[in-house]
């Protein structure tokens, strides 16, 4: 069998954990793209912090490298939402390369970028290629719960909490949580900013498509996290004081059809030394059922769902194909190629 062969289009802190990944389950990394001029002309194993040379040279040019390295697919990891990753997607897209993305909003943007989603499957069922967005979320906030779903008779609500440390995801992620503002600027934020959507609502869109019912009225809900000492961030290199925000808090709830509500509360802020990642799910109604992953290993796990999925993408019909509609996850215990049945033409 042929092997895999891979852009990783992002080498941020995820795309250096994925980068490792791929390569430990044999799959040929053929080009590596970023923006930063600190990374660009290095080798990736360099920027990776792998400890070895790759003999791959991080790039900036992804035109050039989607068209001249002929990958089966780009691991994307660059953004969050579909305003920012359009572009991405689309290139990978346009240049016949499958893609699979840690983008938290395209792990379900139908209900959230409907017209953006549209153009990407559009064109990516024209070139023969799959669009998908994984990453943690895929199994702990969609998959284990709809397992535990159905082990149940009737749902009246399911309600899930989870919780991640922002200063896992370097700067750009700490500053979208708005570390360090002021309660004042905060609120500010809350008023007059037009946010895009939150995590919580594309995944209770995946969820909720999972298990074939129909949504019927969203609602959202924030809260700032504040920080009841002084604390420090890592990624921003910069000392939070007591009173100052260290994160946010996203409450979504959604009313279906046929009669079962679903919240998801999301909590992203700086950590205290001992505290971890949680995940925790209730489901109210016959029976009562209880779901707790008391410490997460969220980073890790964002990666290897990432570098998991790559055979299912590879194997799935042309379109931009969500998690729902892919099979469950597995664990990958030999070379990814060997769990792959169709290749790119």
């Amino acid at each position: 069998m042929e092997r895999i062969r891979a852009v990783i289009y992002g080498v941020g802190t995820m795309g250096s954990v994925a980068t490792r990944f791929m390569l430990e389950k044999g799959v040929d990394i053929v080009g590596a793209l970023a923006r930063s001029p600190e990374k660009v002309g290095n080798d990736l194993g360099e920027v990776a912090g792998l400890g070895f040379s790759t003999n791959v040279t991080v790039e900036n040019d992804p035109e050039r490298v989607l068209s001249e390295r002929s990958p089966d697919i780009a691991v994307v990891c660059v953004a969050s939402y579909m305003g920012d990753m359009y572009e991405h997607l689309l290139r990978c897209a346009a240049n016949g390369v499958n893609a699979i993305t840690i983008s938290e909003e395209s792990l379900y943007p139908w209900n959230t970028s409907p017209v953006q989603t549209a153009e990407l499957d559009s064109l990516a069922r024209a070139t023969g290629v799959t669009i998908t967005g994984s990453g943690h979320q895929d199994v702990y906030w969609v998959n284990i719960v709809s397992l535990v779903m159905g082990t149940a008779h009737t749902i009246d609500l399911v309600r899930g909490r989870a919780s991640w440390n922002v200063d896992d995801y370097g700067p750009e992620v700490a500053k979208d949580q708005h570390v360090g503002d002021t309660t004042e600027e905060f609120e500010e934020f809350l008023r007059t900013a037009d946010r895009p959507p939150t995590f919580g609502r594309n995944t209770l869109g995946a969820l909720i498509a999972d298990v074939g019912l129909t949504p019927k009225s969203y609602r959202t809900t924030s809260r700032a996290e504040i920080a009841d000492q002084e604390m420090r961030s890592q990624s921003l290199g910069e000392t939070v004081p007591a009173g100052h925000v260290i994160g946010f808090t996203d409450i979504d709830t959604v009313d279906t059809v046929e009669g079962s509500r679903f919240e998801f509360e999301m909590i992203g802020r700086l950590y205290k030394e001992g505290e971890a990642d949680i995940n925790e799910w209730s489901i109210e109604g016959e029976p009562e059922l209880h779901l707790s992953n008391p410490r997460v290993p969220t980073g890790v796990t964002t990666c290897t769902q990432l570098v998991n999925r790559i055979p299912d993408v590879i194997n799935a019909p042309p379109g931009f194909v969500t998690i729902e509609k892919l099979p469950k996850l597995r664990y990958r215990g030999f070379p990814l190629h060997q769990y792959v049945h169709r290749y790119r033409q």
